[in-house]
């Protein structure tokens, strides 16, 4: 830890795909690689490609997309526009994500090309990330680990951090809500003619004391919920600068959150508390060379999280920090390819009354992956090693090779893609599967698993659909179990297979009096089942909160300097039981937005006001777990 946090002042990381433009001074030559693909991402290929080029599907969530839907966290945003389920714990709790029938540990998390995963819980509280730190987020669906390492079962997330502005800009905005919800935040950035700067700061608070009808009761009555108040205090900044070949970049984000933790609707009221602190360092140093580019870089994250209930006299604070340092080429071989490969080192520990003292692990990767052109298809090889080492454990190694391609099957055309994905992937056992006290195992395996997918892509000047479908395969997976002793333990079990279709599409369409309609759809079909012990009742039995079916349409009307938002969301039925014999209802929700704009001197004034629930459901997402009624709030904010 020490001497990456030395290394972190000089350093070096991979650049994402906006970055790569800026890396060469105003008076070098571009590479024929780099000035023809706009709009490049390298969250599916690590290469640059334009979204619709990859072999996988890719779903951008953009600054478009924040502002319609009106997201205040990252789990709020995926909920209303991405193709996967995001399961939450009430409005204020737990939320992780479930791709292509996965769970919340199979799936990867990037922050700029970071993982940013807990070592020790194995997933990721969506809640806790703010979008207005934001510019964009990425969803890739499909295996991810030989791209980015362990977790990327499912696919792969990847947030976008903003980034130091061209000019001088500042922007505020102030809301409030029903149930107490407030919030308050502010961004400025300003360039010079080497270097730039972007600041961002948001406080949110709420009461979360918000009615609903409690069945536990008899006779059944509509109460408030209790000890849901929940505090949030986020700060980021980056630095960039240029020099001779050089384009280093420096960020930080730090993020407090104070919350009550109000338990199932079933259970009397409680104190349970919870404090959530992550502080985040990372930086990357693009070097332009003579055969391409080099990027050096190092990530620091440190997370602490007390919780204490005073029913029980529990106190109890864990901490975990991860840290990594990384090595990137990227070399156009021809004209037709382009190869990057790379080393990455990391190290995990973490630390609380119930884990073993040497609960910490090592991790080694090698890495390549290439873009090639052979006509109208493009091929997209990647292989991946990586290993891991842990005390009283051997040493753990997992190869994921993946093909993808992209084919224009129509000469001329180059609106219609057909795309096809297959790879191996794998996720390593947390820091709790490994030293939990009692229980943890540290002789546990990794899970592996395989996928497939193909799919079809048309994309126009406005708009595109895509359909694809998949199937995976996997084994080993974690499970806790009960042991005879009084405690439960983990154990390589469990076998799933997954299987589905998605689809896709957004269109524009200009209308007269300068109307703008905008319209979306994503449908996600998603048939997991356990292939483990046959001849037992949970044997083919569908797992649990993993509906079989999602769609979320959107539409947005906009005439000069007003907009009206509508999103909408269906869910099927989840499970509940792992044998299948109990389950939630589906539900349908609406959210409607009206956004009035006005500019004036250089000011541009926004008013908003959202109504969440407009249909007034009575649904849960976790059972016993109730979420609020229709309510409103107001946003005021201000752009210079």
């Amino acid at each position: 830890m020490a001497f990456c946090l030395a290394l972190l002042a000089g350093l070096l990381v991979r650049p994402t795909a906006a970055q790569v433009p800026d890396s060469v001074s105003a008076d070098t030559a571009e590479p024929a690689w780099r000035t023809a693909l706009p709009a490049l991402t390298v969250t599916a290929t690590r290469v640059p490609a334009a979204p619709s080029d990859g072999p996988a599907r890719l779903t951008v969530l953009d600054s478009t997309a924040l502002a319609q839907t009106g997201a205040a966290s990252v789990s709020d945003l995926l909920e209303e526009r991405a193709g996967l389920y995001v399961r939450q714990y009430g409005p204020g709790g737990l939320a992780t994500v479930s791709l292509r029938g996965t769970g919340a540990s199979q799936t990867a998390f990037l922050l700029d090309g970071h993982r940013i995963g807990d070592p020790q819980l194995g997933q990721l509280d969506l809640r806790l990330l703010p979008t207005v730190l934001l510019s964009s987020v990425e969803v890739m669906h499909g295996p991810a680990s030989p791209l980015h390492g362990s977790d990327g079962i499912g696919g792969a997330v990847h947030l976008r951090s903003r980034r130091p502005t061209a000019s001088l800009q500042a922007h505020t905005s102030v809301q409030g809500g029903a149930f107490g919800s407030r919030s308050t935040n502010v961004f400025v950035g300003s360039k010079g003619d080497q270097s730039s700067v972007v600041a961002a700061a948001e406080y949110r608070y709420t009461d979360g004391d918000f009615p609903y009808t409690d069945d536990a009761l008899f006779p059944p009555r509509t109460v408030r919920r209790q000890n849901a108040d929940r505090k949030h205090l986020s700060l980021y900044s980056a630095v960039r600068t240029r020099w001779a070949n050089h384009n280093l970049r420096v960020a930080g984000w730090a993020t407090t959150v104070e919350r009550g933790l109000p338990g199932p609707s079933i259970t009397a009221s409680n104190d349970e508390r919870q404090w959530d602190t992550q502080l985040r360092l990372w930086a990357d140093d693009t070097i332009q060379q003579p055969w391409g580019t080099l990027t050096l870089g190092g990530f620091v994250q440190h997370s602490r999280l007390r919780y204490a209930d005073p029913d029980q006299n529990l106190d109890e604070t864990g901490r975990t920090w991860r840290s990594s340092l990384e090595a990137e080429a990227r070399v156009p071989l021809t004209d037709q390819w382009l190869v990057t490969g790379g080393l990455t080192a990391a190290r995990a520990t973490a630390r609380h009354p119930s884990l073993a003292q040497n609960a910490h692990e090592q991790q080694g990767a090698a890495f390549v992956s290439g873009r090639g052109t052979l006509g109208r298809l493009r091929v997209f090889p990647a292989v991946r090693l990586d290993v891991y080492h842990m005390p009283g454990a051997d040493p753990q190694g997992s190869v994921n090779p993946r093909l993808g391609v992209n084919w224009q099957p129509l000469s001329g055309v180059e609106a219609l893609r057909l795309k096809a994905h297959a790879g191996r992937a794998f996720r390593t056992p947390t820091l709790n599967d490994r030293y939990w006290q009692p229980g943890g195992t540290p002789n546990l395996r990794p899970e592996r698993g395989w996928s497939v997918d193909a799919g079809a892509l048309w994309h126009g000047p406005l708009g595109r659909i895509e359909a694809s479908v998949f199937t995976n395969w996997r084994r080993d997976q974690i499970v806790w179990r009960p042991s005879g002793n009084g405690y439960w333990r983990p154990a390589n079990i469990q076998r799933v297979r997954a299987r589905g279709w998605e689809l896709s599409a957004e269109q524009q369409w200009p209308l007269p009096g300068a109307v703008q309609l905008q319209a979306g759809l994503t449908y996600t079909y998603t048939d997991a089942r356990n292939r483990s012990a046959p001849g037992t009742d949970t044997y083919n039995a569908p797992l649990r909160y993993v509906p079989r079916d999602q769609m979320k349409p959107h539409l947005t009307v906009s005439w000069g300097p007003a907009a009206l938002d509508l999103n909408a969301r269906y869910t099927g039925r989840r499970f509940v039981t792992s044998d299948g014999s109990r389950s939630l209802d589906p539900f349908a929700l609406l959210d409607a937005q009206l956004r009035l704009s006005h500019r004036l001197a250089g000011v541009r004034t926004t008013i908003s006001a959202q109504v969440d629930n407009a249909l007034d459901t009575d649904y849960t997402v976790v059972n016993n777990h109730p979420m609020p009624p229709r309510h409103l709030s107001l946003r005021l904010g201000a752009s210079f």
